[in-house]
């Protein structure tokens, strides 16, 4: 079904001019349907601007019911989802991404009221969907009852053709790295209370510089790789996540990860060598770093990424909800009009 097949994403996660790594994960999963012969249209909402950003879209979302041209529009993340949701004319796919459901926690523990609120909102929408995709079965658990047999857990993929691992010492050369010292490498935006860059900080003091911490924040997406596979070893100390898809792109450059219990990081790892899933504490994850920094690449980690989370998998089993979602959307219109034709004679 895919050839001719068009789809409509709405998000509010996607690169621009300013911020070309902001939603590239969005971006690299309507770039592996497009491979698939699906096309793919964007509507992107600057939320990060203003919530005004949002109002901005009402107008275009409505006037998508007098012309409709897609066979699917596909929300990432709940803000976006109530925009998508004011054309009916199309089936609602919605793509839950983490804080969305789970709420954004604070510097200091908890999500805010409105972050609680926000995410209640954003459960109810998934009544309103044909079908929904969360990141993990822990995110799916969040769906009203009624709403979790239409999900379907599709974590974001990864390109293993890009994420690979390298020469690392031409690697470390041209980034300007010591081609000698071992490196952590943490990615994310230090200033975002739930990646939680404070217990980052106060795990490297643990270590007593015998590695050091590289921040990979606000690069572009075409430099990520090669941060990865120069460096020695992953550090995720997030309280929230959905499925980070840094940890499968460490994993594809052979990067032994260690990480807080969050998300779906240790359903990734389990049974890797070098990986570790640590404590919320400075010394457990420093344990985990110094075994991680004395075991080396672990290419088990790629193996398993290139099985099962690559792009092309990814991509694969969305257009499977696409189409079974149009399927069941076929039944029903078959249904309705059989029944209001009556019986026959």
């Amino acid at each position: 079904m895919a050839p001719g097949l068009r789809v409509l994403f709405v998000t509010n996660l996607w690169p621009d001019q300013d911020r070309p790594w902001r939603g590239s994960f969005v971006h690299n999963q309507a770039e592996g349907l497009r491979t698939l012969g699906v096309q793919v249209d964007v509507m992107p909402i600057r939320g990060f601007v203003s919530d005004l950003e949002y109002a901005k879209a009402v107008v275009p979302a409505l006037r998508l019911n007098h012309a409709p041209v897609h066979d699917i529009v596909h929300a990432h993340v709940g803000q976006s989802a109530l925009v998508a949701r004011l054309q009916v004319r199309a089936p609602l796919v919605i793509s839950y991404h983490g804080s969305d459901l789970l709420g954004k926690p604070t510097a200091t523990g908890p999500p805010t009221p409105r972050s609680r609120v926000e995410a209640k909102v954003f459960r109810q929408l998934a009544r309103l969907a044909a079908a929904t995709i969360t990141m993990s079965p822990a995110m799916s658990a969040m769906l009203p009852s009624s709403c979790r047999p239409r999900n379907v857990v599709i974590p974001t993929g990864v390109d293993v053709d890009r994420f690979a691992p390298g020469d690392k010492a031409e690697l470390r050369r041209s980034l300007g790295w010591d081609p000698h010292e071992p490196v952590v490498l943490w990615v994310g935006d230090p200033a975002v209370a739930l990646k939680n860059f404070g217990l980052a900080e106060a795990t490297m003091e643990r270590l007593e510089s015998q590695a050091r911490l590289r921040v990979a924040t606000q690069i572009h997406p075409r430099d990520v790789p090669s941060w990865l596979a120069a460096a020695d070893v992953l550090l995720l100390t997030s309280r929230s996540e959905g499925s980070p898809t840094v940890v499968k792109e460490a994993m594809a450059c052979e990067l032994p990860v260690v990480s807080t219990d969050v998300g779906d990081v240790a359903e990734r790892i389990d049974g890797l060598p070098g990986c570790a899933i640590a404590e919320e504490d400075p010394a457990d994850l420093a344990a985990g770093l110094r075994a991680a920094l004395e075991h080396g690449p672990v290419p088990e980690a790629r193996e398993r990424i290139r099985a099962t989370h690559s792009e092309v998998i990814t991509a694969g089993r969305i257009l499977d909800l696409y189409e079974n979602v149009l399927s069941t959307r076929g039944r029903r219109e078959r249904d309705v009009a059989g029944q209001s034709a009556g019986p026959a004679g």
